[in-house]
């Protein structure tokens, strides 16, 4: 029989072996030290960050089991020159890592929940906390994602978003992140093209007046260079029926006039899928 001792050891050894850690990305370092000692208490190893490019390479270096994420943080000025990070660009570049795809993301903030929790799961947290933090409910939920069986989740649709005007690539580009899509964007021929070699897309958002460009050129282009991904040609002109039919036969799969957020996530959804 073991001696008792000997099993005692093995139970620590065990114990330590399987113990979770957590990553608290938050530029407040009280909230960080609160949060560590509770989470410590309770078992897990705790790593921490203050802004998003130490999360970056603190998820590179030790792919954490959970990650709790603020949303506003001051600009990154100690990484190279005032970086405006928000916790939704984190998590976004967060999940552009192998070692970070498919971490569970739990957003911790002050900021007003009305404004941000919708977008918060829409881009993919498990869960949203506003602070001061209700900790039973916080640690509860962490258990359960920690030990609950996991499920791959469905990789999102890469689309590609050309438009000259800037305005229009950051809007366009939010919503269609908020409705589950992974974006770049472009804001010219060459742009697109560069965007393009290194990635596979599944869809193609292109306007046709791309500052004095000719987008149906760049369809052209598009088409020959990466055949079989479908192209929505978006923009603000007006084109009669039969121009939009030229476009079509052309190798658009759909137009869309530029107006409706909901239009285009539906139309790209429908194109996509």
């Amino acid at each position: 029989m073991p001696l008792p001792h000997a099993s005692a050891r093995k139970l620590r050894r065990d114990s330590l072996v399987n113990r979770k850690t957590i990553l608290i990305v938050d530029d407040d370092r009280v909230v960080q030290a609160a949060l560590s000692a509770k989470l410590k208490t309770n078992g897990y190893d705790v790593l921490q960050a203050e802004d998003g490019a130490d999360a970056v390479s603190t998820v590179r270096r030790q792919k954490p089991d959970l990650i709790l994420l603020d949303i506003s943080f001051p600009p990154d000025v100690a990484h190279g020159g005032g970086v405006p990070w928000d916790g939704f660009l984190i998590l976004n570049w967060l999940r552009r890592l192998d070692e970070g795809k498919d971490v569970p993301i739990v957003f911790i903030t002050g900021s007003d929940p009305g404004k941000y929790k919708n977008r918060a799961l829409a881009a993919g947290a498990v869960s949203f906390f506003q602070k001061p933090v209700a900790m039973d409910q916080l640690l509860a939920l962490i258990a359960n994602e920690l030990t609950a069986p996991k499920t791959r989740p469905q990789a999102k649709k890469r689309v590609l978003f050309v438009d000259d005007e800037g305005d229009w690539r950051f809007v366009a580009g939010t919503v269609l992140q908020d409705a589950g899509f992974e974006v770049l964007t472009a804001k010219d021929a060459t742009e697109a093209l560069r965007r393009m070699e290194t990635v596979k897309l599944d869809g193609i958002i292109l306007d046709v007046n791309l500052g004095g460009e000719n987008g149906l050129l760049l369809m052209e282009l598009l088409k020959q260079k990466h055949p079989g991904v479908p192209i929505l040609i978006y923009t603000g002109m007006d084109h009669d029926s039969a121009s939009i039919q030229t476009m079509l036969k052309q190798g658009a799969r759909q137009y869309l006039r530029k107006g409706s957020m909901t239009d285009l996530c539906n139309t790209l959804k429908t194109m996509v899928n």
